[in-house]
């Protein structure tokens, strides 16, 4: 995706990581062979526009308390809040085939080298969450 499209819909939202950050989080993913056009392009931008406005929402949904217990998770988080509140999205995929969003959720500073991963339908019905 076109970073300077991205960080128009995101803008300074803490929420999201930057789209010049490596490794480059913002894609679609489509099957060997899939044709992945416009009308493709378009519809990720507004499911980015809508996670960006709704990020809140759709972070409490994907967020479990459980996570707070992981392993790889920081102990010197404060509290189960602190680690909520800083959560990012490092990655937003569009899946092409079927139009769900798929992202991950993450913070190096208290969940190095792992992350939540978060699964929408096409109609933003939360499908589930994991932690890795």
């Amino acid at each position: 995706m076109n970073a300077h499209e991205v960080i128009k819909i995101i803008g300074n939202n803490r929420r999201f990581i930057s789209p010049f950050s490596k490794p480059y989080g913002y894609y679609i993913w489509g099957m060997e062979n899939e044709y992945i056009g416009n009308i493709e392009i378009q519809l990720y931008y507004k499911k980015l526009k809508y996670m960006t406005e709704n990020i809140e929402m759709l972070l409490q949904q994907a967020f479990h308390p459980a996570f707070y217990q992981f392993y790889g998770v920081s102990r010197n988080l404060t509290s189960l809040d602190d680690m909520y509140q800083q959560l990012v999205v490092e990655s937003f995929v569009l899946i092409a085939n079927d139009k769900s969003v798929e992202c991950c959720l993450s913070n190096s500073q208290i969940m190095y080298g792992h992350y939540i991963i978060c699964l929408w339908s096409d109609t933003w019905e939360f499908i589930y969450s994991d932690i890795c």
